[in-house]
């Protein structure tokens, strides 16, 4: 007689916010989710509290065949919620029964979840009641683009490639830096001996008339870019994770309050360097240690290889494991079992 069958069923919903003072980083995160959760062919919706979705990420849901979710219309139920907010104690709509599953970067979550994931340190301390805990780089939820593209990534740079060519520098600070911190640093990135590029993402609001360097916006090849410079130049937030799975060294400032409590941490594996606050370091310190990176090959790919060894860039897989053994079964027979 053949086998029963058994497969999830219902409804994962990823609720995030798009604010321009909240950064990208948690629409990011949910979108390398959903497709996780899509390639396990789990019906998967989005729901952004605030702000709005850039093109591009709207783009990568339809492909994704994944809703979005106009707040306050009506839903199916899901079997799962998955949060990540800035504030993952801010009140949601979550049905009694439906399993909780929280991203809490910050510890700072005081309720009760199935499941809490701290992907930015190797433990959670937090205080609230949560029956399974899931920290450390392994859960880092990046794109599988990113997986891909390490593949193909350029080796780090020998000094002798460097003396015949321009190093390449990228410099992005988040998807909307609401403190400015790329204006701040601007000049002295620029003025580098390097080949700058300086990015700055849909939601940047800031003037960028009098820059001495054109800033490229929200380009599509992002990805692309990163794979190839020599050192980028980055905020705390998810970008470096995209960094250190395509194996490219780099240097950290903080682009945000958030930033400043898992900066040291993760510049403490070896995965990048960290500088301290953007808001308030010496832009020239900045170049400073951009300079020596470039001056030193090995130290590079010291940082290249433990970048890449920490990130594998499975994180968002391991995630979608775990959220589809909280979803209902369902079991079936087939026809004249």
């Amino acid at each position: 007689m053949a086998a029963a069958r058994r497969w999830a069923t219902g409804v994962v919903r990823l609720v995030v916010s798009a604010a321009a003072a909240e950064g990208r980083g948690h629409v990011s995160r949910a979108i390398a989710l959903a497709e996780a959760l899509r390639a396990r062919r789990l019906d998967t919706e989005l729901v952004c509290l605030r702000g709005s979705l850039t093109e591009g990420e709207s783009n990568r849901l339809a492909a994704l065949d994944v809703s979005l979710a106009v707040d306050g219309a009506p839903r199916e139920r899901p079997a799962v919620v998955v949060v990540d907010l800035p504030e993952p104690n801010e009140s949601i709509d979550l049905p009694p029964g439906v399993r909780h599953f929280v991203f809490d970067d910050r510890e700072t979550f005081r309720g009760v979840a199935d499941v809490v994931v701290q992907p930015s340190l190797p433990k959670w301390s937090g205080s609230a009641r949560a029956g399974r805990v899931l920290a450390g780089l392994a859960f880092v939820p990046l794109a599988a683009r990113v997986r891909d593209l390490a593949v193909t990534a350029a080796p780090i740079a020998s000094h002798g490639d460097l003396e015949s060519r321009q190093a390449r520098v990228i410099a992005c600070f988040g998807g909307s830096d609401p403190f400015r911190v790329t204006e701040r640093l601007v000049r002295a990135i620029a003025s580098g001996p390097w080949q700058a590029t300086i990015v700055v993402g849909a939601s940047y609001a800031g003037s960028t008339a009098d820059w001495p360097i054109e800033p490229v916006r929200d380009p599509p090849d992002l990805l692309e870019r990163l794979a190839a410079c020599d050192v980028a130049i980055l905020g705390g937030g998810t970008m470096k994770f995209e960094a250190a799975c395509l194996g490219r060294p780099a240097v950290l400032v903080a682009a945000a309050d958030d930033q400043l409590a898992v900066g040291p941490a993760y510049g403490a594996t070896g995965a990048a360097r960290w500088l301290g606050d953007g808001r308030t370091i010496d832009p020239a310190n900045v170049q400073r240690a951009v300079v020596r990176l470039l001056g030193d090959a090995e130290d590079r790919r010291t940082m290249g290889r433990r970048a890449r060894a920490l990130v594998d860039g499975l994180g968002a897989d391991r995630l979608a494991e775990v959220i589809e053994t909280l979803m209902p079964l369902v079991t079936s027979r087939p026809i004249g079992s």
